[in-house]
């Protein structure tokens, strides 16, 4: 298969997949508001959060796993291959045995932390069964998803993904709208993903002979002499917990420090920007193993078509925030007119989210080639300090802006962190200049502000009732504002690549 249609392939399945994602979260969280309050939403969302703070006992393997594998697979070295899984496998088991204790511990300091909002059993056991799903990842597809990702076979994870969420949407609608409690629907939820991970398993099993991923299995010899060293295992771990400690934070300190209605109204926002994110990260899907095959067989390729992507990405990231901005009002109200238990109406908020996203989705095209190029210990220092500056911020700002304080704390560190990923990766990997990538920044970012400019005033004057009306409101922005971002992408690809 040519490199265009595995990409092809990977973009439009993770497009797929992030659609269908949006979906249930705008489908689901106004009807969970509705049905069972704000407190209980936030409650949710706090919870997801937490538990992604605990998979990080597993950070840091997938990583190293995938970057270890691409030799493998492109020698088509079956026996490197297997040792290679087995040595993710065994770490994967390990760190599941932690995540089990640490769920535990999650479970009654939750429970603890919240009982004057809501019930404590009844936190301590969502804790229980929203976590069991990762368990299953631990014991049974860590190392599957490694193999499927460095074989640039994404595209099957985000299909089998796709189809379990909208099993998930369907199923935990009719139990919220049968009138089944919170504990009930999450049950159902977690029974419907876990599912997934047979097809999983089912899939790899066939499609790759001779897989192996259990040391006991092996030749002898390569059981208690050989085995594989994962490389780099900590510098990835310590990539993955900058990064998770700054994306997961928010909402942990915010129910911390504010209380779980702050924490329902943040998360409403940022659904609708993390659905804008999924969007944009998807047109890197998959690139990291193109880009990881390509740096180590044709570098000059490889610097090629990184240019070419990084000007198509932040053309489109211009256009769909640009969007954001013009739309996002109009659709908070449609969206939130029935959460009456909470102020779900903070311009404030939309703003920083908007600013925050654009800053922070400018590294997607930088961060894939670092993770393909496999730079976690070079770039270790630069995460550490980002990882530092947000919380430090974070607790600083939060106290004297509230949830406001979070966004600025962000802007702040992904104002330092996406520029120096722009740098390291030009000088460091692909022997570049940097001129060009940032001038690019700067005439995208222009071209954002001068556009929401212009059109803010016209989207304001247009009366939208309805999600019908905020649709064809969609449809007449969207096509107006693709018209710069179209004149500029054809100007800027009139250049040279380099």
């Amino acid at each position: 298969m040519s490199t265009r249609a595995v990409i092809l392939k990977n973009i439009s399945a993770n497009l797929l997949l992030q659609l269908i994602t949006a979906l249930g979260g705008f489908i689901l969280p106004p009807l969970i508001i509705v049905t069972y309050g704000s407190a209980t939403n936030g409650m949710l969302a706090s919870i997801k959060q937490f538990i992604a703070y605990l998979t990080l006992l597993e950070a840091g393997i997938g990583a190293a796993a995938i970057v270890a594998l691409y030799q493998a697979l492109t020698t088509r070295d079956n026996q490197l291959r297997n040792r290679i899984l087995a040595a993710t496998h065994h770490f994967y088991r390990i760190c599941g045995s932690l995540f089990v204790i640490a769920l535990l511990a999650l479970a009654i300091l939750l429970a603890w932390l919240t009982h004057n909002e809501i019930s404590a059993s009844l936190t301590f056991y969502m804790v229980l069964v929203m976590g069991a799903v990762n368990i299953l990842d631990f014991f049974l597809f860590g190392s599957y998803r490694a193999l499927l990702t460095a074989d640039q076979k994404t595209y099957i994870i985000s299909t089998i993904q796709a189809g379990s969420i909208l099993a998930n949407i369907a199923v935990c609608y009719w139990l919220i709208s049968a009138g089944y409690n919170i504990l009930t629907v999450q049950i159902a939820s977690t029974l419907i993903q876990a599912s997934k991970f047979l097809l999983y398993r089912q899939y790899v099993k066939h499609h790759y002979d001779n897989l192996n991923q259990h040391y006991d299995n092996l030749n002898q010899h390569y059981n208690k002499h050989n085995t594989y060293k994962l490389q780099q295992t900590w510098d990835a771990l310590t990539h993955q917990l900058t990064g998770l400690l700054i994306f997961s934070s928010p909402l942990v300190l915010i129910t911390l420090f504010l209380s779980l209605k702050d924490a329902s109204v943040y998360a409403v926002y940022a659904l609708i920007f993390g659905a804008i994110k999924m969007a944009l990260q998807s047109l890197s899907q998959g690139m990291q193993a193109i880009f990881g095959h390509s740096l180590a067989t044709n570098p000059e390729r490889a610097r090629h078509n990184f240019c070419r992507y990084n000007r198509l990405f932040m053309c489109f990231l211009g256009w769909v925030y640009t969007c954001t901005g013009l739309l996002l009002t109009p659709f908070i109200q449609l969206y939130t007119h029935n959460m009456t238990d909470a102020n779900y109406h903070q311009p404030a908020l939309a703003i920083l989210f908007l600013l925050v996203g654009i800053i922070e989705n400018s590294r997607i095209p930088s961060m894939t080639i670092i993770m393909a190029a496999g730079r976690y210990k070079a770039t270790k220092p630069q995460a550490l300090l980002e990882a530092g500056l947000n919380i430090a911020c974070s607790l600083c700002f939060i106290q004297l802006w509230g949830s406001a304080g979070i966004l600025l704390a962000a802007l702040v560190s992904f104002l330092y962190r996406s520029s120096e990923m722009v740098h390291y990766t030009c000088k460091h990997i692909l022997s570049l200049s940097c001129i060009r990538p940032y001038l690019l920044w700067l005439v995208v970012f222009a071209t954002i502000a001068i556009t929401i400019s212009i059109g803010w005033q016209p989207v304001s004057n247009i009366s939208v009732h309805n999600y019908l009306d905020w649709i064809k409101l969609s449809c007449i922005t969207g096509l107006s504002t693709a018209i710069p971002f179209a004149l500029l992408l054809f100007l800027i690809y009139r250049r040279p690549a380099q």
